[in-house]
């Protein structure tokens, strides 16, 4: 012990490098293992947050994280009637890229079930949630947002209300939740141009009919909105998410549920099991991948200056 004493006083400036460069090499092996467990956390975040039991999907789709999905809105109802549901919401979700001060702005859009879900159970950390059924958002501080400033997406102007800390999609963009109308909007905008040709091309199509040839007001129509079809229905929902009643099995509700051939249904847990062997599986692996080897590369080094040391005593 004596000998390594003085040999460290004799090199102290040895010694120092040493000290820092095992701590450093720590460090990084604590850093990469805190981002593997981070990477996890903000893929099942969402999941986690939002706290339904029951994610109703379309058939044979592991949306709405995984894949897209799409499913009616009247699906919502038929969900709701179901024996042990506690409620039924409607849930949107994509992925936007904007440019805002010439910079590029990414973010999740999250659309809520307003008003039975106002984005009440988001964190806040300034603001209030969402208190009209248009033209309100609640955004993450990562989108560098503030309360009260306005971003406009796609024809409509929205007012932030509320910010958020923490919320962020399995990519690590900040989240903006809006009511599922306007998430509907943002999602399905089309230019003007889009729109006109599109209504063109229905009238087209109507014209070479029998029915419109021989009804000449169906061209109008079919010229017109498509609010104003009857046969077209609303836009999409990415999915319908249900609460159960408290002491109802899942597996029971989750078994009606499945024996709808236009759904796929998933419990909370095959969501998160669906994130983490899918969207962020290759990530994970690399993470991981990395993370054993320098965990390995860092023993055998510290194991070696160990034994180093050793020979003086």
């Amino acid at each position: 012990m004596n000998l390594a004493v003085k040999d460290i006083r004799h090199n102290i400036g040895r010694f120092l490098l040493t000290g820092i460069g095992i701590g450093m090499l720590l460090m990084m092996v604590m850093g990469m293992l805190g981002i593997y467990r981070g990477l996890i956390q903000d893929a099942t975040l969402l999941i986690d947050r939002i706290g339904a039991d029951v994610w109703v999907v379309q058939y044979h789709t592991r949306g709405p994280f995984a894949e897209v999905s799409r499913v009616p809105r009247n699906l919502v109802d038929r969900v709701a009637a179901v024996p042990g549901v506690l409620n039924a919401r409607e849930f949107v979700y994509h992925t936007i890229q904007r440019e805002k001060d010439g910079r590029p702005l990414r973010m999740g859009v999250l659309g809520v079930s307003w008003p039975l879900d106002k984005g009440q159970w988001l964190p806040l950390v300034a603001g209030r949630p969402l208190m009209q059924a248009h033209f309100e958002m609640i955004a993450d501080r990562k989108l560098g947002l503030a309360v009260g400033e306005r971003l406009k997406l796609g024809k409509e102007t929205y007012t932030v209300v509320g910010i958020t800390r923490g919320m962020v999609t399995s990519g690590g963009d900040g989240l903006a939740a809006f009511s599922v109308k306007d998430a509907q909007a943002i999602q399905f905008d089309v230019p003007p141009e889009a729109t006109r040709l599109e209504r063109a091309s229905r009238r087209a199509r109507t014209s070479v009919s029998d029915i419109g040839a021989s009804q000449p007001l169906i061209l109008d129509r079919a010229s017109g909105a498509l609010a104003a079809i009857p046969a077209l229905g609303p836009p999409m929902l990415s999915a319908v998410i249900a609460s159960l009643q408290p002491g109802v099995d899942p597996e029971s509700v989750k078994k009606i549920l499945s024996g709808w051939r236009d759904v796929s249904v998933f419990s909370r847990d095959d969501q998160r099991n669906l994130m983490l062997e899918g969207a962020v599986e290759m990530a994970k692996k690399q993470i991981g991948l990395f993370t054993a080897l320098l965990t390995v590369i860092s023993a055998i080094i510290m194991a070696l200056i160990l034994y180093t040391l050793g020979l003086f005593t």
